[in-house]
């Protein structure tokens, strides 16, 4: 959603319409209320498996440090922290996790390659998105004209509904579709669905 919201605001006259998935705008407050309210209010114990990862001293500042972490070099370094990054991430994202802890010890010692997204995140995770502070939101209105549909699950931990309600009405040509029972996931009921049937009405199909 962000690098498409970004070109479309870039480049308007290239685009005739845009479809989004849980709308994540590359804010710094985003990311604070998953990481550091979202988590510890819905999954306490999962937020404390996510602190431990850490040691006290960087505790403080978790976000910074599971980025500096991801992006170390070390394999020793990085490997963990991308992994508990991932899975927390992943534990966030569906509205039934099978599972809803760490497994602490799998995650330092047992796993065989990497994940990719946390090396993604962390990267433009540390450099602001590469954007302006509200950079998205703020220029919304070059998105006028441009059709948009906007999909929402409403139990979405890591994209808020509140968020996609706010692009919306900064942005009259669009509306949000939300999916309820669902979450962040593609993959959670009705949430593949209704991206397709988004991406028809915006092809005139």
């Amino acid at each position: 959603a962000t690098l498409a919201l970004a070109y479309a605001q870039r480049h308007p006259d290239r685009v005739s319409g845009v479809v989004l998935r849980a709308t994540f705008l590359g804010t710094r407050a985003e990311l604070e209320w998953s990481f550091l309210g979202g988590l510890p209010r819905f999954y306490p114990a999962l937020h404390e498996d996510f602190l431990s990862f850490l040691p006290p001293e960087e505790r403080d500042t978790p976000l910074e440090a599971y980025w500096r972490r991801i992006l170390d070099s070390d394999p020793a370094i990085h490997g963990p922290a991308a992994w508990a990054w991932h899975d927390t991430e992943r534990i966030l994202s569906e509205v039934r996790p099978s599972r809803t802890r760490l497994d602490l010890a799998s995650i330092r010692y047992g796993r065989r390659g990497l994940p990719g997204s946390p090396f993604m995140e962390a990267h433009y995770f540390h450099n602001g998105c590469f954007l302006e502070p509200d950079q998205l939101m703020r220029n919304a209105q070059r998105l006028v004209g441009i059709p948009g549909v906007i999909v929402q699950g409403r139990y979405d931990l890591l994209c808020l509904p509140a968020t996609a309600h706010a692009l919306a009405a900064a942005w009259p040509d669009a509306r949000v579709h939300m999916v309820e029972g669902a979450g962040h996931s593609l993959h959670d009921p009705g949430v593949a669905e209704a991206v397709r049937a988004a991406i028809d009405e915006i092809a005139g199909r």
